[in-house]
């Protein structure tokens, strides 16, 4: 690899007037929510010894402990999040009331950021956190199941050339083409939309979307793979159960049954086998080695409201970094940066980027629909386009009344890169992002986003990407080749592992990146058990 790309870490970042009126917001809260902040505690301290511990319950975790449990290892799984009621009315919030619930310990809403202000709540340790970063933010999940419970859930399988395209030459695509996808579509359940869903009175404005595309002249747009119970869905439509996956009310946790995430599958494998300890609540606080060469990791028990009841110092002999792209990244650039693992490979945090997201609302001349039918199931893959190859996705959203509105998402490969790196003053890992790794890329997935927008009537749109720079999609940090070996290991660290989306280096060729992590993580986990169990844990 050559050097990745690099930014200044003080250019401004442009100040919205939705920002402005953001903190009007949150200073006329502060005196509430001080005084309904939750008492301070003084937490005890102790001490534990594992044999291997595993960060993180998302795609990389949770297959991760599957394989090591089915092994016979004992696993203990560490989760900074809390353990939701899924597939239960009432369990998350909805677009339509949004609370605290939303958040991971933040007055507002973490996943609308600068574009819908709002008095504060009180802090709670909910579903989704932002990462702010110099140039782009990033929203990613903490819960168990991780990703997997705000998803739409698009399980995407990238075309071979592509994925050599922006992947370690060390991965073959033949393996993961035969083996690695289609077991992990099996264990998720994967599925695209039926045809009779699809011709549903909730889902005309997916069938809309397809008309659109069409006239745009872009590939014709189809159902793509997801984890989705579409018999409950049908039970939705006939009226026996509550409208939920078929009003599109699915970004902020789906309030009823019929969405396969990852504690419906993975986790609840795990721990049917004896051989995982999973603890929710238990935040991370920093990873290091010890003089013997063991691994340490310093986490905190919360309760829901932030609060520290205890600090528990795990040692194990193997650690396992699954928290996802950005938190991963942050734990070795930290560990980096202060010492507590000196000799960490210098591209810790080097070669990541977003996935290549593009968001745009468009606003058309027509109905689009109320409560449109959900999840994101319609996509249109524009890969033999000379101009650069483009996923464009319908994104149903729970409007309840006519807004006129068609929500659209755009994948494309991005042209570079951003970087984590430690700053001493705030002992954190600090993103930043030039515009220039989006670059032409971005702006030919623009063009072709609103090509379908002129099909569709489209009066006004806008860019949710400019107006909030953010990434669902977080991707590298940690990546094969430059930090890891061809598997996971950390280059020059007998038993530390990363085997989640920091291993690949900013874009999965223009698919969703859920099952390209899981399939990677199925992959490395499976040499590690043949190669690393009884020998180097």
């Amino acid at each position: 690899m050559s050097d990745p790309d690099t930014t200044d870490a003080s250019a401004p970042r442009t100040v919205s007037r939705r920002r402005v009126l953001g903190g009007s917001l949150a200073a006329a809260g502060a005196g509430l929510l001080a005084a309904c902040a939750p008492a301070p505690v003084n937490p005890g301290q102790r001490t534990e010894r594992r044999r291997v511990v595993v960060i993180g319950t998302g795609f990389g975790g949770a297959v991760t402990a599957l394989r090591l449990a089915e092994r016979g290892i004992d696993v203990t799984l560490i989760e900074r999040g809390k353990r939701w009621a899924s597939g239960q009315d009432h369990t998350f919030a909805t677009m339509g009331n949004a609370d605290r619930r939303v958040s991971w310990l933040s007055s507002s809403n973490s996943a609308t950021g600068n574009l819908a202000p709002s008095l504060p709540w009180q802090p709670y340790t909910g579903l989704l956190e932002r990462i702010h970063g110099n140039g782009m933010d990033i929203v990613c999940a903490a819960a168990v199941g991780g990703g997997s419970l705000p998803y739409h859930g698009m399980t995407v399988q990238p075309r071979g050339d592509l994925f050599d395209r922006v992947m370690p030459d060390v991965l073959d695509y033949g393996e993961f083409d035969e083996r690695w996808y289609p077991l992990v579509r099996r264990n998720l359940g994967a599925s695209p939309i039926p045809d009779d869903v699809l011709a549903s009175p909730r889902y005309a404005s997916s069938r809309k979307f397809i008309e659109y595309v069409r006239a745009a002249g872009l590939p014709e747009a189809r159902g793509v793979p997801l984890p989705i119970d579409w018999d409950v869905v049908r039970q939705e439509l006939r009226g026996e159960k509550r409208p939920v996956i078929s009003a599109g009310d699915v970004i902020y946790g789906v309030n009823g049954p019929g969405k396969r995430s990852l504690d419906t599958n993975y986790l609840p494998a795990a721990e049917a086998t004896g051989r995982v300890e999973l603890l929710p609540l238990h935040r991370v606080e920093r990873i290091g080695r010890d003089d013997r060469g063991r691994w340490v990791v310093s986490t905190d028990r919360l309760d829901t409201d932030g609060v520290v009841h205890e600090r528990v110092e795990v040692t194990t002999d193997a650690l396992f970094l699954c928290a996802g792209s950005p938190n991963t990244t942050k734990l070795l650039v930290r560990a980096a940066g202060t010492g507590d693992i000196p000799d960490l490979p210098d591209d810790v945090g080097a070669w990541w980027s977003t996935n290549g997201d593009l968001l745009t609302t468009q606003f058309l001349s027509s109905p689009m629909g109320v409560l449109q039918g959900g999840p994101a199931s319609i996509g249109s893959l524009d890969w033999d386009n000379p101009a650069g190859p483009v996923t464009v996705l319908f994104a149903p959203i729970p409007t309840a009344v006519e807004a006129n509105v068609m929500e659209t998402v755009g994948i494309f490969i991005p042209d570079g890169h951003g970087r984590f790196t430690y700053d001493p003053r705030s002992d954190s890992a600090r993103l930043s992002f030039p515009a220039s790794a989006h670059g032409a890329a971005m702006a030919e997935a623009r063009r072709r986003v609103a090509r379908v927008g002129r099909a569709a009537g489209s009066v006004a749109a806008i860019d949710m990407t400019a107006a909030d720079p953010c990434t669902f999609h977080p991707l590298g940090g940690a990546v094969i080749g430059a930090v890891c070996d061809p598997y996971g290991r950390v280059l020059g660290q007998r038993g530390l592992y990363v085997n989640d989306g920091a291993l690949i280096p900013g874009s999965t060729a223009c698919a969703n990146p859920s099952l390209t992590i899981a399939a990677l993580a199925e992959r490395n986990i499976d040499r590690i058990v043949r190669d690393d169990v009884d020998t180097i844990f």
